[in-house]
């Protein structure tokens, strides 16, 4: 309980300029260049100088101070890769061999096993220096660019496409096959079948949806939607809540479009107006991306018509467990079968608690009880009402029980006891921000290295604005015989503490969502051999998550909820009571949710299917027709969730209904080898070794079988979700 009442303190120092904006203004942390801060700034506001490069066992990287050295690293980076291509290419044909054509496009300069790569554009995620996130985000899309570029290097695809002819390459273990096979594969994926004009084409196209992809994230992070209201507009919110988004001046309470400050809002607040306000600013600012969105979509469909495939959803899904976009509608139709009666029956259940909770207002409509519709703004606010109402689930007083930092200590340490590993805390390291915490991983039988992980919890300007793994290095043998071991780091937006130092406070899903989040830090340093972790080998995007949504099972367990929770004031663990009605309240409006899953999914594919929307009108027409008929939510006019679904303009374009997949395989894995004792060292281990360990090499079915012990099955999924009794 000590560390409970002594973590994040902070107070301002007199006469400092920085202090009021860093420490008492929530999201307003500067952390200055010394060569740029006020001469009065205090130490606490300036970013440290970076600490010795002898600092021992700590990851490779001194993070840039100056736009300078990002662009330095960048050509440092660019430099490299063009030169090692260059070699590839040069290689004589009767000199082909792994060694001198595969292992060099294993470890190409602008892969995540240069260190360089994530110094130079890791900061466009996290730094609070506006000009280092631009530079960091530049030098990201040139990295892009270039890894575009190494795909439609005919030359080097001569020579790769000679080498896996040879007698050599029929003869190698199933190991280094495997990246033959995925060099190959990258190629004749990148057009090197076009003719020249075709070709340029090609990478004209990359080229400008990575730029898309790149106004759309700035959009996103640089957003400076404030909305006000009157304190008595918040009724139904944690005072606490209301006092730390006050403004002395106005009088007013100040809310960003950040989750910490929306969601409570929209959970909690008895006000309809203000949660249609929260709800309407949300899914109507952050600039032109609904533009960038439909420009991003037909610069895909270009790409994959010039690569004579249907469409992006075609080209997409071709690599991963699902084959195609029709498989997936399949899929997904399934799961729509099944849980549409239930859905209906819940939106009833909550529009009866909405009569009533507004006939208990005197807010009733003209037309009585059967006049109310249930709005967008209006299910997570009944949701939660209903839990408290029925089944004596309150989250925000079950909130006083999850202090953050208590909630992070317990994750880390189930982790460890279940994957036999070993966590400790660097405290002298280079970093982006003083919240940025550094942890150095052992396997504990062995003492051997696994890796690092960085946390960075906290919402503050310009940080990336949901939550998120960035893998920053990955594992390569060195030539000297060592192993550089990899580098990760979750970035969230939970709750920050208050300004007087208290500790942050977690909803139950934000346990969830970190507990899940860490599951992918894991993913990554557990991965074995020396190249499985690389963008060669990349586990299928509708299986990523499923490690990790297994995870999530824990933090529904009895002895888990114990472990993670102690009340801030009484130190006590959640009441037996509680834990049990937390538990009963699992699949409340299961059904309901299950729509608006799947109705994201199939916007996805919508959108990058064989005939998307040309505008931004065409995507408003479309989500305007899809979401009540997928969800049975009306979508709020002129409101349009894809301003900022992120998802669809990075990696998991074409890809959201991964999230479904994974849970159906990840649902089979822990009823299988879990749910009997979630602690067993034994399955652990076998969870680690048979599903994590391999990264993206082989069959993941393949591997995902042997550790189930039979076929997976879409049974236990829709049993835990309550679909099936």
């Amino acid at each position: 309980c000590d560390m409970l009442t002594s973590a994040y303190g902070a107070g301002k120092r007199g006469g400092c300029p920085c202090c009021e904006e860093r420490v008492l203004k929530r999201g307003g942390y500067r952390f200055l260049p010394r060569a740029t801060a006020p001469e009065a700034a205090c130490e606490e506001c300036l970013l440290p100088p970076p600490p010795p490069s002898s600092a021992a066992d700590v990851p490779p990287f001194t993070w840039p101070r100056t736009v300078s050295e990002i662009e330095e690293a960048t050509e440092k980076v660019k430099a490299a890769t063009n030169a090692n291509l260059d070699a590839v290419a040069a290689v004589p044909q009767d000199q082909l061999t792994f060694e001198s054509v595969i292992r060099p496009l294993m470890e190409a300069p602008n892969f995540k096993t240069n260190p360089l790569v994530c110094q130079a554009k890791h900061l466009q995620h996290c730094s609070t220096d506006s000009e280092l996130r631009e530079a960091a985000t530049k030098a990201s899309t040139v990295f892009a660019a270039l890894k575009k570029e190494g795909k439609t290097r005919k030359d080097v695809y001569e020579k790769v496409h000679a080498f896996a002819n040879s007698d050599e390459a029929k003869s190698l273990p199933a190991y280094e096959a495997h990246f033959v096979a995925s060099i190959l594969r990258g190629f004749e994926r990148s057009g090197l079948a076009l003719g020249p004009d075709e070709s340029a084409e090609l990478r004209r196209l990359l080229d400008e949806d990575a730029e898309v992809c790149s106004q759309y994230k700035r959009n996103l992070a640089e957003d400076k939607t404030k909305i006000s209201f009157d304190p008595k507009d918040l009724d139904g919110c944690d005072p606490e809540f209301v006092k730390e988004r006050l403004e002395k001046e106005s009088g007013k309470v100040v809310l960003t479009l950040k989750y910490p400050d929306i969601l409570p809002v929209l959970q909690n607040c008895a006000v309809a107006e203000t949660r249609r306000q929260v709800a309407m600013a949300r899914d109507s600012a952050y600039g032109d991306n609904l533009e960038l969105v439909a420009k991003g979509i037909q610069l895909r469909k270009k790409t994959a018509e010039l690569l004579k495939y249907k469409s992006w959803a075609h080209f997409v899904t071709e690599t991963r467990m699902s084959g195609s976009p029709e498989k997936v509608m399949t899929f997904l139709g399934g799961i729509k079968d099944k849980a549409s009666s239930g859905a209906e029956a819940d939106k009833e259940r909550l529009r009866k608690l909405k009569a009533s909770h507004l006939a208990e207002r005197g807010e009733l409509p003209a037309g009585g009880e059967g006049a109310v519709q249930l709005e967008a703004w209006d299910t997570a606010f009944y949701h939660a009402l209903l839990l408290k109402r029925e089944y004596g689930v309150d989250h925000e007083a079950i909130r006083k029980y999850f202090p953050c930092p208590l909630v992070v200590e317990g994750t880390l340490s189930i982790y460890q006891e279940l994957l036999g590993l070993k966590f400790i805390e660097i405290h002298e390291f280079d970093s982006w921000h003083k919240d940025v915490r550094l942890f150095v991983v052992h396997d504990t039988a062995t003492g051997e290295r696994q890796g690092h992980f960085y946390l960075d919890l906290h919402p503050r300007d310009g940080k990336y604005n949901h939550a998120a793994i960035f893998h920053l290095l990955k594992r390569r043998r060195m030539a000297d015989g060592t192993w550089q071991t990899p580098v990760d780091c979750m970035l969230t937006n939970l709750p920050p503490p208050s300004a007087d130092g208290k500790p942050a406070l977690l909803r139950h899903d934000d346990v969830v969502t970190f507990f899940h989040e860490f599951g992918h830090i894991m993913h990554g340093l557990c991965g074995e051999g020396p190249a499985n972790a690389t963008t060669l080998a990349k586990c299928p995007r509708d299986f990523v998550e499923a490690p990790s949504q297994m995870l999530e099972n824990w933090c529904f367990n009895r002895g888990v909820l114990k472990r993670l929770s102690r009340h801030i004031e009484t130190c006590e663990s959640l009441p037996e009571e509680q834990v049990t009605a937390l538990l009963a309240a699992k699949n409340v409006s299961e059904g309901l949710m299950m729509l608006r899953q799947l109705y994201l999914g199939l916007l996805d594919l919508a959108i990058h299917g064989e005939d998307p929307p040309a505008d931004a009108a065409g995507l408003q027409a479309l989500v305007d027709e899809m979401r009540p008929r997928i969800s049975l939510i009306n979508n709020p006019p002129g409101c349009n969730m894809l301003r900022n679904f992120g998802h669809l303009m990075n990696q998991y374009s074409a890809a959201y209904y991964g999230y479904l997949w994974a849970e159906v395989l990840s649902a089979d894995m822990f009823a299988s080898r879990f749910e009997k004792d979630p602690f067993s060292a034994e399955a652990g281990m076998a969870y680690r070794k048979t599903i994590l360990a391999p990264g993206g090499v082989g069959s993941i079915a393949e591997h995902l079988e042997r550790f189930l012990g039979h076929a997976p099955t879409q049974e236990p999924f829709l049993k835990s979700r309550g679909i099936l009794k």
